[in-house]
This record gives C-alpha cells, structure tokens and sequence, in this order.
C-alpha cells in the first residue's frame, strides 16, 4: 500500500476493535463469510438502502451478476457495486488473520474489474457517478486493510490502479449542475479527492476540493442543515466531507476555510438533530439509525467538546479503523461540553428538537421540502423518552415508485393535520411532487421551565384555509401541549394523525394510552365534538422492512376557526397520572370571555404539579389588559404559569 489514508496501523486498529467493539467485529466477520460463499446481504451501519434477503449467487467469482436486480429494485444493484463487501472482506482478514478472506477479496475485485466495463449503459446503473465515488473510498479502505497480505499482487495491483484511474478520468468529467447542489456531488468528488491523494494527481485534488466547497456553499444553511431534509443523507454528506477534512489534514493539503467551516456546522446541526440517545428522527428519506460514530470523528476532527458530549463517552468500530487506538486518549482528553444536549432550534431547515428530563424528546418540523428526499410532513412532531419512541415518522420503506412508496412520502404518514381529506402537498411520482405547500416557518424559545416552536403554512390556502401549530414542552414534567389551529371560512373536515412506536396502545375516550417497554404515554385529546378513530398503518424503520403500528386520528367538522387541543405526557417508567381540562380565557379589565378562535388554555396535573399554559391564537389586547386563565394571569401570545413561577413564563409576544 502506497499511502495509509486512515489509521497509521491497521493491526493495532483491528486489535482496539476486537477489544472494545467484540460485536463489530463479530459482525465484519461474518459478513465476510457470507461473502466468501458469494451470499449478499447488505447491513452495514451506514448502508443507504439496507436489504433483508440473501441472494446467493454460485461458487465461481463469475458465477455473481454484479448487475442483478432482485424484486425490481435497482437499489440493490447500486449497493452491489459501492463494494462494501470488499471492506468487510478486508476487516475480516484484520480481524482473523484468515488469507481466505484476502483471497477472496482480490478475486471479486479482479472479477469485477474484467466483467463490469464503463460503457454508456453501465453509466446508468453499475458505473452510477455515485456509485464510482463511493467504490474509490472503499477499494482504497479495503486496499489499505489488506497492507502485508500479500493481496493484491503485482499484476492485480497494476490492474487496480489502471482500473482506479480510469474512476478519476470518470469523475472528472462527470459533473453538471445537478452535482453542484445534491448529494452525489459530495459522494463522487470526495472519491475523486481521494483518487487524487493516492495517485499525487494536484489537479485532482483541486478541482475536488473545488466542487466540494461550491457544492456545500449551495446545499448547507447557515444552520448548518444539509438542503435535502433528510437527516441520513445529512449524514452521508457529513461523512464524505468530514473523511476530505481528516484525510486532506493527513496529509497537509490545505482547504478552502469556507469548505471546513460548513463541515463543522454540519456537525453541529446533526447533534441538533438527533434524539438524546443519538439517533436519528425518521424525517423524510431517513432511516432509524445510530449517528454517534459520526459524531465522535467529527469530535476528533474538530476536537468540538460539544460534539463530544452529543456522541457520548465512548467510540466507535469505525473510528478505530479511521483513526487508531490513539484515539482513545484524544477523544477521552476532550472536556463534554453539555450545551450540546439541550433543546436546539435549526432555523433555517425549520427543524426544532426540544428535550427534557429523561431523555424525554419532541421534533418538530416546519421548513422547505428538501429535494425528492423530502416527505410531505409539515407541522410533523415525534417524541420519545429514555431511549423509546412513543410518536413516529413513518419512515421511507422503498424508491420503487409504488403506491406504498407515495403513501409513505404524504401527509397521512406523519403527525400533522389535514383539511377536508386532501393532502396539502402532492406527489407525482418517487421523486417528484405536483403542488407544494409554503411553509410559514415560526418561532422558538427555550427556557429552564418549558420550550415553545410554532409553525403555520399554505396548503390550503386554495381552499381558503390557514392551518397553524404551537407546540409548548413541560421539560421538567414530560409534557407536551399543542394548540392545531384552523383558520378559514366556512365548514371545513379537519383532521390529524398520531402514528405510535411499537408497544401497545390502548384508546381510550379521550385518546390513548401507550405502552412501551418501560415507557409509557397518555394522549389526551381535548374538547367537545371530536370523533376518534383507531387503525394499524404500515410504518418502516429501515429500507426494504415494513411493520404495522397503532395509529390515532382525530377529527372535527367546525363552521370558520377549527381546533385541536392534545397534551401527550411522557413517562420513562410506567404511565402515571395525568389530568387535563380546557379552561376560559379572560381579559381581566374587560371581563369577558374569549372565543377559542382567539385565545385558549390548558390546565395539567400531573405528579403533585398544576400547570397552566395560556395560547393566544389572535391580535387581543388594544388597550391595556392581562389575560386571565385558571386563575393566573399576565400578558403575552404564549404564558405557562406553575407553582414555582406563579407570574407566569412568556414564550411568545
């Protein structure tokens, strides 16, 4: 091996490995051997689309179709050719010390090269440019792994590296505007860095890095959100760009400040984003996945206290093979820095993650679509608490363009609500939509006692109708109080939906109450003329798997403002009481009530606490005057009033 791009010493990585990640490396290993008996299955952590059914092939290397396509899914035929296999084949050898495995890798790799040619019909599906990109990182891992195996030899090394440089002149020319906004820019150019880095090919290196900036000069906010609103690509893009930043360093290639600042903000945003045990919300085109290894090399990277206190005490199998067993000391020198674990707003994608006591959560989402990853899910929440999933996304499940696979991408899949049975937002096909709602992103505040995020946006605004959200968390107490409004004339259908986690649910007549493993949760749904409905929905948490879970939806039919008031109260070990009532909204020098169109409250009891949390949904006071609920009053849009803050706290003026 010309160049160790990753851990200085594989042997040792490979020891720190089997010491302190035994099933990680259990794990490599027997997917090497499923590769040795040519049997594919593709469940790597990182894998984009995982699958589920071995398809085996025969004995001889030419016996595998590298362009197969089981159950009509091409994204199995894309898995097959970004030759994770071959990085597993590698570990293994690591790992065991087995020369089959070695073998085994310079057979497929060979067998590849002499049967998969780049011609203009295999740009479309073996030689993808995502799929080039994404083979150089893990032939050069692989190749690297294997140092002293005595695999590849001479003739096969001079076979690679005609074969690799063949990649770059592909990669080179391989770019147009789609590439300088979406993922496949970040994914292909990254291995075109890194073709540039092995080969001491400058010009490469350069006009990678280029594209690189440029691409996250487009597609990152200044919150650091990746455009796509789906928090696994985030992640992937997160990877190919942090792995450039680590590798280029290695190395002292410089790079553009301005390429390095939006991967570190990157960084941040994903420790905004995921739950408090690290993994990531199934927004959009996103899987239920662990996201704290990333973290952890980006803590590295950065030496970023906060990211180290989001990826938590440990590392990670892959940061061992990235970085070596020296990165323990490193990583356990980095003082946690907890502001990290708080509640967090990404403004700019609309992303809000509130957290509380517990490792109680609640996302919500108001912002842009994002690209054909982005789901129709405005308005959407999810929670959880201590490490359980009481409200979900629906997940992905597919790309085939299906009718499950459109059902999945629609309102009705997630947490939000719908007017007069049509979806806000449309779909054309798996990746296209036909009418977009505009989101009217909110406000956000957070404070010791509770947090507050809002949103509205004009999906219905054909129909003459505006529908808003205001989300208040109880942080201490596990609770979450949210305030639908609909503002419109005439009668309107209006309706919303709570997908549950897996557990049990029971409905109750005025909502539910789940049970989790431990957890538990009571949904509460408030005020008169609601009609509830219980039903089981397929939901997905990885590609290619679906399961069926509880689904709630509530309904009213109203003349001009319509409304839903629901508290969802979280508990980490067992359900426990909860009440919770409507109460009247005053002005306090005028003495009148207001109508719910304008103003309403909520009063909660809960472990020995009264709550009271006061929503203004209108322009109220002209002159001067308080607002009276439950006996508490004050001024404001959005006031929560307890025993410990009897003035009430003010979220929103």
């Amino acid at each position: 091996m010309r160049k160790h791009f990753w851990c200085a010493d594989p042997a040792a990585a490979a020891a720190a490995v089997r010491q302190h990640c035994p099933q990680d490396a259990a794990r490599a290993v027997q997917i090497a051997g499923d590769v040795c008996a040519h049997r594919f299955v593709f469940r790597d952590h990182w894998e984009m689309e995982r699958t589920h059914e071995p398809v085996q092939f025969g004995p001889q290397a030419q016996d595998i179709d590298w362009a197969h396509i089981p159950a009509g899914d091409p994204e199995w035929l894309y898995a097959m050719n970004r030759h994770t296999s071959f990085v597993n084949l590698a570990k293994a050898w690591r790992l065991t010390g087995e020369d089959r495995y070695a073998q085994q890798a310079a057979a497929l790799i060979e067998d590849w090269i002499d049967r998969v040619p780049l011609t203009e019909a295999s740009r479309a599906d073996t030689w993808r440019s995502l799929e080039t990109g994404l083979r150089c990182e893990n032939w050069l891992r692989a190749l690297e792994l294997l140092d002293g195996s005595g695999v590849p030899n001479a003739a096969l090394r001079q076979k690679i590296d005609v074969c690799l440089r063949q990649h770059g002149e592909y990669l080179v020319a391989a770019s147009n505007a789609f590439h300088r906004l979406s993922n496949w820019g970040v994914l292909q150019d990254h291995g075109l860095f890194l073709l540039g880095v092995y080969f001491d090919e400058p010009a490469w290196q350069q006009l990678a890095l280029q594209r690189l900036d440029e691409n996250l000069h487009n597609s990152v906010f200044a919150d650091g959100t990746q455009w796509e609103q789906s928090p696994m690509y985030h992640c992937e893009v997160l990877h190919n760009a942090l792995d450039t930043v680590h590798v280029a360093r290695k190395f002292g290639i410089p790079l553009p400040g301005t390429f390095v600042n939006a991967v570190h903000r990157m960084a941040a945003a994903l420790a905004a984003w995921v739950k408090p045990d690290g993994r990531l919300p199934m927004q959009s085109d996103t899987d239920d996945m662990d996201a704290r290894d990333l973290l952890a090399a980006a803590a590295l990277v950065f030496g970023d206290g906060a990211l180290r206190a989001a990826a938590g005490p440990d590392l990670f199998a892959e940061n061992l093979w990235d970085f070596g067993p020296e990165a323990l000391d490193a990583y356990a020198a980095l003082t946690p820095d907890t502001s990290a674990l708080g509640s967090a707003a990404l403004p700019d994608s609309g992303n809000v993650m509130l957290r509380g006591a517990d490792g109680a959560w609640l996302h919500m989402h108001c912002g842009c679509l994002g690209s054909g990853h982005g789901h129709a899910d405005l308005l959407h929440i999810d929670a959880g608490i201590a490490g359980e999933d009481v409200l979900i996304d629906s997940g992905r499940y597919t790309y085939v363009d299906s009718a499950v696979r459109r059902r999945f991408k629609l309102p009705g899949a997630h947490n939000t609500t719908r007017v007069d049975g049509l979806d806000f937002s449309t779909c054309t096909d798996s990746w296209g939509y036909d009418k977009l709602a505009v989101p009217l992103k909110g406000e956000h505040r957070f404070t010791p006692l509770a947090d507050y995020a809002s949103g509205l946006h004009l999906g219905y605004l054909d129909r003459g109708a505006v529908v808003g959200r205001k989300v208040v968390f109880l942080k201490q107490q596990g609770v979450a109080v949210v305030f639908d409004q609909l503002y419109g004339a005439g009668a309107h259908l209006f309706e919303q939906s709570f997908h549950f986690g897996p557990g049990r649910v029971q409905t109750l007549p005025d909502g539910a109450l789940w049970q989790g493993r431990r957890a538990a949760a009571r949904l509460l749904c408030l005020g008169p003329d609601l009609r509830l409905e219980q039903s089981r929905q397929p939901f997905s948490r990885e590609y290619n798997r679906l399961e069926e879970g509880d689904v709630l939806t509530a309904c009213r039919i109203a003349e001009g403002f319509n409304w839903f008031v629901t508290v969802l109260s979280l508990d980490a070990d067992g359900p426990a009481p909860v009440q919770a009532e409507l109460l009247p909204v005053q002005r306090l020098r005028r003495g009148d009530t207001l109508p719910a169109a304008l103003a309403q409250a909520v009063r909660i009891r809960k472990a020995g606490q009264e709550t009271v949390v006061l929503a203004c949904h209108g322009e109220i006071i002209s002159e001067v005057d308080l607002l009276e609920a439950g006996g508490c009053s004050g001024y404001g849009k959005l006031l929560v009033f307890t025993g410990g803050e009897p003035r009430g706290t003010c979220l929103a003026w």
